[in-house]
């Protein structure tokens, strides 16, 4: 694919196509009939109408940015990618089929943004690729099945990051007015990015004086019963964590169990704590309560994770919940009243362990 295809291929951006059916105009002096105003000026509204709702919510404008390219455009994804020290990856998404969105989670350097990377200050559009011989046997079309697409840039600073686009598995018409959207919404959320990463860094230099200080102060953030992280860590640790699950979109898995300490458990609590994934964090929540706290975790692997926790300590009544990354619960508040609220039923009713979702 050289570098001569950069809009449709090579040469201009076509202009607008009709959206549907065009609605009546009046008849003009020279008996045409006027044509509506441009799809661009909707496009526009749209826009302003968005920021006017959203644009001091970072997650909700992601949100709702990738949802009204969904429908002006009339695409099946839109998409945030970035890339890491893992690769490719899809960080933010709108999709009418989320099963299909499993082929572009496993593969996203395929579905053409690591062709928009390496052109950054040249926007692709392609309306079929499988009418176009430039991209009829590329990786996105052929694997993907990712027939329309147009992706844009997104910079922190100089940098390019990342990329905005959508995807489509039928053509598309896609013309000027679809690139200008696309194009202003890429500048608007890369500039987004570049302030949600400072405010990011400077929050984690304001944890990591916390601890400082709480250690200096000699704020136990460790339980010396337990060995274990205490409240206060919790406190610390949610921060961040919640931050980032938003940010991905990731549910969150919490259990609470109670047992006494006893000869030998506060070596097996931290050898459990040692062993866990490295994102999973094991808290003494109170006296003999212990919460176990694993991100990115549906309930299959919560219990995955619990069975190994029972092999360690032994079986006591559980309660279980997940915290999801789309509401306004970010102290964990919620969700931790709700997994105090499931313990209690699990002990009432006898039960090894009792879900309470939300």
């Amino acid at each position: 694919m050289a570098d001569a295809c950069a809009i449709q291929g090579c040469g201009e951006v076509p202009p607008d196509l009709p959206w549907g059916k065009p609605r009546e105009g009046k008849v003009g002096r020279k008996g045409r009939r006027d044509q509506p105003r441009a799809r661009k000026t909707d496009h526009l509204a749209a826009m302003a109408d968005l920021l006017g709702r959203d644009s001091a919510d970072p997650a909700r404008l992601f949100e709702h940015s990738l949802a009204l390219l969904r429908e002006r455009l009339g695409a099946e994804r839109a998409l945030l990618t970035r890339v890491t020290g893992l690769g490719h990856e899809v960080f933010w998404w709108a999709a009418g089929d989320e099963k299909a969105m499993h082929r572009v989670f496993e593969q996203p350097e395929k579905g053409f943004c690591g062709w928009v990377m390496s052109h950054p200050d040249r926007p692709l559009v392609i309306p079929d690729a499988e009418q176009d011989p430039l991209w009829r046997d590329s990786p996105g079309f052929r694997d993907l099945g990712i027939r329309a697409y147009a992706g844009v840039v997104l910079r922190e600073g100089e940098q390019v990051v990342g990329t905005l686009c959508i995807q489509h598995d039928k053509p598309l018409p896609l013309g000027r007015g679809a690139l200008s959207l696309l194009r202003a919404l890429g500048h608007l959320l890369g500039k987004t990015l570049e302030a949600e990463q400072l405010k990011q860094e400077l929050g984690a230099t304001r944890d990591a004086l916390e601890l400082s200080s709480a250690v200096v102060q000699d704020s136990a953030l460790q339980s010396a019963r337990s060995g274990l992280p205490n409240r206060r860590y919790l406190d610390v640790w949610a921060r961040a964590t919640v931050f980032l699950a938003r940010r991905r979109n990731e549910a969150m898995a919490l259990a609470l169990w109670s047992q006494p300490m006893e000869r030998g458990l506060k070596g097996r609590l931290q050898t459990l704590a040692e062993t866990l994934r490295g994102e999973d964090l094991l808290v003494e929540h109170s006296s003999d309560h212990y919460l176990l706290l694993m991100p990115h975790t549906a309930p299959d692997g919560a219990e995955m994770l619990l069975a190994r926790a029972r092999a360690a300590l032994g079986t006591h009544p559980a309660g279980a919940t997940l915290w999801q990354p789309d509401g306004e619960d970010l102290a964990l508040e919620g969700a931790l009243h709700r997994v105090a609220g499931a313990l209690a039923r699990a002990r009432e009713e006898g039960r090894d362990l009792l879900w309470v979702l939300p």
